[in-house]
């Protein structure tokens, strides 16, 4: 039967909402908002702009019109503030608070229209109506929060009624609690139903900034955490790393694209197996490729693509022998700038031999390595003699020993100053 497979259906959603983390979660949330909120916002605008006609059935109820003038009109001031706050809500919590206050305003007001009417005994109807209007802002809320709202509307007729004295007010609420209760259960189902579009928003997103031959990240995602050229969410030290890999053109030649096409897979895989997890391996263009290291000083950065160059160097598992070039600069916090930089020291790499680590030096701001302070004629630190003491004494992760440096020999890093 239909209904049994949208039961298992449901159960199959239950279970996968589960599964979300805090941190998806509140994405979840977000995302539902965001694609709710202008139907919501839209709802609220005219709900309060047709609420303000109801002058007209206060008239003919016996309020005579102007007492109710006064809390019909308002709704619209309260709307035209709602309308000015949206634009300054920068995050789901402010924007549901402001549609919550709008909601919530309307129902006041029509209370304190019925406060004035002769008539009162069709105030239930008026308040399953102003239940459709807290069922509106339930689609941009978690379901906490619309219960809360919900047990909110009902102390609101309560203690209304201490002051208006509501005829058949055990009707009125014995109408009401079951409404919410519906009301409630539909936006429980409503997350369930609307999990299956975020799971395919999040799939497509996911695909829109994945490289699909290596499957790292495409230069896409820089969109996402680049803004005003400044990495977003960034609470330590970064280093930006941009490799080549040595005559790929060669390898397409002699050995066919196909090769060329897996030497790049393996590769990608490569990096994004010996990256951390909060790093990013994003393939650039090309044969080219950008690692950005979270967390990650200049020295370990260091330390860390020199090892992955000679294990490239070394490798035996790659579809074909070949080696990389590295450029590698600290994150000065302009982003476009230090690009400049990797690729600077890329460039140098490349056309001093290849196969080798370049690291940009920016001088007067931050020193490069814990080396003494004898300084080579050239300007470049003294590599050979202070290289290795630097990644020893100077690496940030616990996870690195010294021992782990000793193997990089020989070592082919070397320095460009901006």
């Amino acid at each position: 039967m239909r209904i049994i497979e949208y039961v298992k259906t449901l159960i199959d959603r239950y279970k996968d909402f589960r599964t979300l983390t805090e941190d998806d979660l509140a994405d979840f949330y977000q995302s539902k908002c965001d694609y709710y909120q202008q139907y919501v916002g839209v709802s609220l605008v005219v709900g309060t702009m047709f609420s303000s006609l109801y002058i007209v059935s206060d008239y003919l109820l016996g309020g005579g019109g102007m007492p109710t003038l006064i809390p019909r009109l308002s709704v619209l001031g309260v709307l035209i503030i709602y309308l000015i706050a949206l634009n300054f809500c920068q995050n789901r919590a402010s924007t549901v608070l402001a549609d919550h206050i709008m909601a919530h305003y309307m129902v006041l007001a029509t209370m304190w229209a019925v406060y004035y009417l002769d008539d009162r005994l069709n105030v239930g109807q008026v308040f399953i109506i102003m239940g459709l209007v807290v069922f509106t802002i339930g689609f941009v809320s978690m379901p906490r929060e619309f219960i809360l709202t919900a047990i909110l509307f009902l102390l609101e007729i309560v203690i209304s009624n201490i002051f208006i004295h509501y005829k058949h007010m055990y009707v009125i609420i014995a109408l009401q609690i079951p409404c919410i209760f519906a009301i409630i259960a539909s936006h429980i189902l409503l997350n369930l139903l609307y999990l299956d579009y975020y799971r395919g928003r999040q799939k497509l997103e996911l695909a829109s900034i994945t490289d699909p031959l290596t499957q790292v990240y495409n230069r896409h995602l820089l969109e996402k955490i680049v803004s005003k050229n400044a990495l977003n969410d960034i609470k330590g030290p970064v280093a930006i790393a941009m490799l080549d890999i040595d005559y790929f053109k060669q390898v397409n030649d002699e050995h066919g694209h196909y090769t060329g096409d897996l030497t790049l897979l393996y590769i990608g895989q490569k990096l994004s197996r010996e990256t951390h997890p909060d790093d990013y391996v994003i393939r650039f263009g090309g044969e080219e490729f950008i690692v950005i290291f979270k967390n990650c000083d200049i020295n370990n950065a260091c330390a860390r693509m020199e090892q992955f160059r000679q294990d490239i160097e070394k490798a035996e598992d790659s579809p074909v022998h070949f080696t990389i070039s590295v450029g590698l600069s600290m994150y000065t916090g302009d982003f476009s700038k230090t690009i400049q930089n990797v690729d600077h020291a890329l460039t140098k790499a490349k056309n001093t031999g290849r196969n080798k680590v370049v690291v940009v030096c920016i001088l007067f701001k931050q020193p490069l390595l814990r080396y003494s302070s004898e300084v080579s004629p050239t300007g470049f630190p003294p590599v050979a003699s202070h290289l290795r003491y630097a990644f020893m004494k100077g690496s940030s992760s616990p996870s690195r020993t010294p021992s782990a440096f000793d193997a990089l020999n020989p070592v082919r890093v070397s320095f460009t100053i901006v």
